[in-house]
């Protein structure tokens, strides 16, 4: 609820939904390089970010340090105990995460305000229907604020038929079309039910997809990947060493597999179904099971473990 606008003379304003605003940069009326002529300034945006550069650095010093100190260990033969190996693979993923939201503002407490662009009533009445809700909309500015927090699962992506551009057609319907007309005019909402054998529900691309979804996937093949540099550690039983090379090695499986689908369907298409169900909840239940193991595999640790190897010493050598 970070962004809103005025809708009144009397002090009262909006909330701005991702939908509302894929629609107007989708019809021309918002242009997402002059975001700061409507009144979101890059300087407003990293203003609420609440980690300045020192902490940044400070995060990202941390965690290069350890992982020189796994790689350092590795170099040496000395074994890395489970839990640290996960914690290697929550570092890669965290640092590709954190370049991504390096300005991303946190802990919003005041919103931004921007200004709209001139609408004729029927584009106002097409921007009004793209808000999923109206619980924090205030009409006056004595209006208590709504303090509760909205969960939604919105489309990542803004193709046309998503967010309603309206076409040249639509555009000479409004100018014919009066105030009062507009006014009881209400967009009603048609569902049309096909009943499809062993369907039991189905999402398309758009609840989920982006056009990083591939980049996305690899990620999770490479957080599987680096468990498997545990392979030869030592764990308390055999079957607990294999529970964990097969969970490592399920997790980069699916993740791959999971890059193929574009929508998920619960449906019975045959062996295919089981495969594009089953393979993102075999990676939750191997993320689960690594997890657990690297916390219950503590208790048989190598001694070798709690060596440490001093680095001042590897950098003499090497001068």
């Amino acid at each position: 609820m970070g962004i809103r606008y005025n809708s009144g003379s009397s002090g009262g304003y909006r909330t701005l939904w991702p939908g509302q605003y894929a629609w107007l940069l989708n019809n021309g009326l918002v242009s997402g390089q002059n975001h700061k002529h409507w009144g979101l300034a890059r300087e407003e945006m990293a203003d609420n970010n609440k980690a300045d550069g020192l902490v940044k650095l400070a995060a990202l010093l941390q965690v290069v340090w350890f992982t020189v100190q796994c790689i350092t260990r590795a170099a040496h033969q000395l074994p890395l105990a489970t839990l640290e190996t996960m914690t290697l693979a929550y570092v890669f993923n965290g640092l590709v995460a954190y370049a991504f939201w390096w300005e991303e503002p946190k802990d919003i407490v005041t919103a931004s305000f921007v200004n709209l662009p001139e609408m004729t009533p029927l584009q106002r009445g097409r921007f009004g229907s793209s808000a999923m809700e109206t619980t924090y909309d205030v009409s006056d500015s004595n209006q208590k604020q709504d303090d509760s927090i909205a969960w939604y699962v919105v489309p990542r992506d803004c193709r046309d038929d998503e967010v309603g551009v309206m076409d040249d057609a639509q555009q000479d319907t409004e100018e014919s079309l009066s105030t009062a007309e507009l006014s009881s005019r209400k967009v009603e909402a048609t569902a049309m039910e096909t009943e499809v054998d062993n369907v039991i529900t189905e999402w398309g691309s758009s609840l989920y997809m982006t056009r990083y979804w591939p980049i996305l996937c690899l990620l999770g093949a490479f957080f599987g990947a680096i468990h498997l540099i545990s392979w030869n550690s030592s764990f308390p039983s055999q079957a607990e060493r294999w529970l964990w090379r097969v969970s490592a090695l399920v997790s980069v499986i699916t993740s791959d597999i999971c890059m193929q689908f574009r929508n998920m369907s619960i449906r019975w298409d045959g062996p295919l179904s089981i495969i594009k169900v089953g393979s993102p909840l075999l990676y939750l239940v191997t993320r689960v099971v690594m997890a657990v193991e690297a916390f219950v595999g503590l208790r048989a640790m190598e001694p070798a473990t709690c060596d440490t190897y001093a680095l001042t010493n590897y950098w003499f050598h090497l001068l």
